[in-house]
C-alpha cells in the first residue's frame, strides 16, 4: 500500500507542471503552391546571415510525372529570397537510378546520385553540384562499380545503413562527411564496397569490407562516420556456430569494425545472459558508444537499456552497463500495473546534450493487416501502420540512466504517415518532441496523459519538453483552426535551435520554423 502511494505521489509531482509556458518562437512562410503535390524536406542549412536554404525533394503522381528538387533561400523572417527547381533527367542509356542524398559545403549543394549505365556496364555514383547563388549544376563522377560485381540493385534511400542489398548513403551527425555503401555479389562471404567522402567531395576511404560468413548470417545494425570523415564504424550482428551453443542470452554476437584509409580493426562482444535485440552506434568526439534495448526473456520484450563504451581507436571495451527501466518510467507507461514489458521498439533518433549526455529515443511501431470481404466474392486487404508510445532515456557519461520517460501516444494510418509520429531535438540539456494530435490530450489514470489520433483534416501541433532532471511538460503551440495547412510533424528538419516543417493541404504548402 505504501509503495503504491509513493508511486502516485511521484507521478503527481512529475506531471503537475503540465501545460505551463514553454518558450518558443514561430515563423511561417507565405502559403504557396507547387506543380507537384508530394514533397518533403531533404535538407535545411543556415546561410550564415540569419536565413536558411531549404532543399525539398518532390515526386509527381499519375497526372504530373516528374522527379527532382526545389531549392529555396529564405531570410530570417522566412521571406523567400530565391528559388530554383532542378528536375532529374537521365539519358536513354540509364536503366536504373536513384538519388541517395543531399549534402552542402558552404554555399555549394551536392546531390549524390547512383545509376546503372547500360552502355558502360557499370553502376556509377556521381555528384550534381552547384552554388546556391546561380544553381549552375555540373556533374562529377565519384566512383563506379562494374555491373557483374553487383549482387542486386535495390536503392534503399537516405540516412540509415543498408541492411542487405543495394546502395545507401550515410551522413554523419555534423554533416561534415558521408559514406556510400554498395553490396557486392558473393554468396559465401558478406561483402560491401565502402566509400567515404568529406562534404567537399574529397574521397578519404575506398574499402572492400568482407566477413567470412554467409550473407544471411551477418545483419548490418548500423554504420557511422567520424566527424573528420577519416573513419567509419560498421556494427554487425553475427550468427556464428559457436554462438548457437549458448545456453542463455542471444544466439549471436556483435562485431564492431573501424575502417580508416590505412587500418581495419574489429572488436567482438555479446550481451551474455541478456538479449540485446539491436544496437545503435554513436560516435562522439572522444567516445564510441553502442546503445540498445535488452530483455531477459525474448527479443521483443524489453526490460531496459544496455550501454557499451569502446575506445574509438583500439576498440577495447571500456564499460558495459545494463540499466533496468526506472520506476518513473514504469509509472509513465503502465500506472501502477508493473506486470508488463515493452515490445516493438524502433530507434528514432539519438541526441547529444550540451554536457555530453545522450538522449536515446525510440517509438513503438508495428503493422497490422485487415481483410475486407466483398458480398459479391473476393475482397481487399489493408495494412495499418501503428505509431504508439515514445520512449526517451537520458544516459550520462558513465553509461547510467539519469531519467527514462514514456510519452503515451496512440496513432495509426493506412496512408501518409507524415502527419503522425514525431520529430525530436535537444536545446542545451533539455529534450523536445513535436507531436500532432487531432483531439484533446487524453487524461489517463495515475496523473498520466495520452496523445491521440491525428490526420490531414485535423492536426494540432504540440511541443513536449523533458528537462535536464526529467521533469515533463507539454503545450499546444498551433491549433489547426489557425492554419491553412497541417504540418508534417514526422519530417522535421533541424538547423541550430530551430526545427522546420513543411505543411500541405491539397496543392497548398507552407514552411514553418519553430525556434526554442
Amino acid at each position: 500500500m505504501k509503495k503504491n502511494l509513493l508511486c502516485f505521489v511521484l507521478a503527481f509531482l512529475s506531471f503537475s507542471s503540465f501545460a505551463q509556458k514553454i518558450p518558443f518562437d514561430i515563423k511561417k512562410s507565405s502559403v504557396f503552391k507547387d506543380e507537384y503535390k508530394h514533397s518533403s524536406i531533404a535538407l535545411v542549412e543556415d546561410d550564415g546571415k540569419g536565413g536558411v536554404v531549404v532543399v525539398r525533394s518532390y515526386v509527381g503522381g499519375a497526372f504530373s510525372t516528374g522527379l527532382g528538387y526545389y531549392f529555396e533561400h529564405y531570410d530570417a523572417s522566412l521571406k523567400l529570397i530565391k528559388e530554383f527547381e532542378y528536375e532529374l533527367k537521365y539519358s536513354k542509356a540509364v536503366r536504373q537510378s536513384s538519388v541517395l542524398g543531399v549534402i552542402m559545403d558552404g554555399e555549394n549543394v551536392n546531390i549524390i546520385d547512383f545509376m546503372y549505365e547500360k552502355d558502360q556496364k557499370a553502376y556509377i555514383c556521381s555528384s550534381m553540384s552547384a552554388n546556391i547563388n546561380d544553381f549552375n549544376f555540373k556533374k562529377n563522377e565519384l566512383f563506379r562499380v562494374n555491373s557483374d560485381e553487383i549482387k542486386q540493385f535495390a536503392f534503399l534511400g537516405f540516412g540509415v545503413f543498408d541492411r542487405d542489398s543495394g546502395s545507401r548513403m550515410i551522413v554523419n551527425e555534423d554533416r561534415t562527411a558521408f559514406a556510400v555503401t554498395v553490396d557486392i555479389k558473393d554468396r559465401n562471404v558478406e561483402t560491401h564496397r565502402m566509400f567515404v567522402f568529406d562534404q567537399s567531395l574529397r574521397k578519404n576511404i575506398d574499402h572492400t569490407f568482407k566477413r567470412d560468413i554467409k550473407d544471411r548470417k551477418f545483419v548490418y545494425e548500423n554504420i557511422d562516420v567520424s566527424k573528420d570523415g577519416k573513419t567509419i564504424y560498421v556494427l554487425g550482428k553475427v550468427y556464428t556456430d559457436e554462438q548457437k551453443k549458448k545456453k542463455e542470452g542471444g544466439k549471436y554476437q556483435y562485431e564492431l569494425t573501424s575502417i580508416t584509409g590505412e587500418n581495419v580493426k574489429t572488436q567482438v562482444f555479446d550481451s551474455n545472459e541478456h538479449f540485446a535485440a539491436s544496437l545503435k552506434t554513436i560516435v562522439l568526439d572522444n567516445r564510441l558508444i553502442c546503445l540498445g534495448f535488452y530483455s531477459d526473456r525474448k527479443d521483443t520484450r524489453f526490460k531496459g537499456i544496455c550501454y557499451y563504451e569502446l575506445n574509438p581507436t583500439g576498440l577495447e571495451v571500456k564499460k558495459v552497463k545494463f540499466n533496468p527501466f526506472t520506476e518513473q518510467f514504469m509509472i509513465d507507461k503502465y500506472g501502477t500495473d508493473k506486470d508488463k514489458e515493452l515490445k516493438n521498439l524502433f530507434f528514432r533518433k539519438i541526441i547529444t546534450t550540451a554536457n555530453g549526455d545522450i538522449i536515446f529515443n525510440a517509438e513503438e511501431f508495428y503493422i497490422t493487416s485487415y481483410y475486407y470481404a466483398s458480398p459479391y466474392g473476393g475482397g481487399t486487404s489493408q495494412m495499418i501502420y501503428h505509431y504508439d508510445d515514445i520512449v526517451s532515456a537520458r544516459i550520462n557519461s558513465n553509461g547510467e540512466i539519469v531519467w527514462a520517460r514514456n510519452i503515451n501516444k496512440r496513432q495509426k494510418t493506412g496512408e501518409d504517415e507524415s502527419y503522425i509520429s514525431y520529430t525530436s531535438t535537444a536545446v542545451g540539456n533539455d529534450a523536445y518532441f513535436f507531436i500532432n494530435t487531432g483531439e484533446k490530450v487524453k487524461k489517463l489514470s495515475n496523473d498520466r496523459i495520452q496523445f491521440g489520433q491525428t490526420g490531414i483534416k485535423r492536426s494540432n501541433l504540440n511541443i513536449i519538453k523533458i528537462s535536464e532532471n526529467g521533469d515533463f511538460d507539454y503545450q499546444e503551440i498551433l491549433d489547426d483552426k489557425e492554419n491553412e495547412v497541417p504540418f508534417m510533424v514526422s519530417n522535421g528538419a533541424l538547423s541550430g535551435n530551430s526545427t522546420f516543417f513543411i505543411g500541405r493541404k491539397g496543392t497548398k504548402k507552407q514552411l514553418l520554423k519553430v525556434s526554442l
